[in-house]
């Protein structure tokens, strides 16, 4: 992972050994998707982004790159104060969680927490709700949840 940054390590060992060397050099992450899944889209942009990095570096000489038009590839941001994340309320697996991309209102159900007891009870099948209008836009991939652990997040939209 770029964010980690090695080089970083390797001028602090050869500071230790009386040699400044200060590398010059960019990161960025390559997200492919979420955890432990690849979204095909998401490898084909992903690829394509690296090609026209490479070619604006004066590394690689590829028709139609780099782009110099950047108006000519949009990228949509949205800002992060209109994402409402959900967490699990309490331990238990998750189910009938609504689909990546679903547009929801509020009250629409987005998942139920089945929430096991320590008392030998039956489970407790609790409804989470959505609290805005808005996009499903990420869920986790685990259906087991402890408490307070990310469930998915719903993007608000302006009016």
């Amino acid at each position: 992972e770029a964010f980690i940054k090695p080089w970083q390590g390797l001028e602090k060992a050869l500071a230790k050994l009386g040699r400044t060397l200060q590398f010059d050099m960019e990161s960025w992450t390559l997200e492919l998707g979420s955890g432990m899944q690849m979204n095909p889209e998401s490898v084909k942009r992903g690829v394509y982004g690296i090609k026209n990095y490479l070619s604006k570096k004066g590394m690689l000489e590829l028709p139609d790159l780099p782009i110099t038009d950047p108006d000519s590839y949009q990228m949509k941001l949205a800002s992060k104060d209109n994402i409402e994340r959900y967490y699990a309320p309490a331990g238990g697996m998750i189910q009938s969680r609504v689909e990546l991309g679903s547009f929801v209102k509020v009250g629409d159900r987005l998942y139920q927490l089945l929430s096991f007891n320590k008392e030998g009870n039956l489970p407790n099948v609790i409804d989470i709700k959505a609290e805005t209008d808005g996009l499903v836009f990420d869920v986790s991939t685990n259906y087991s949840a402890n408490q307070g652990e990310y469930v998915l997040s719903v993007r608000q939209f302006d009016n």
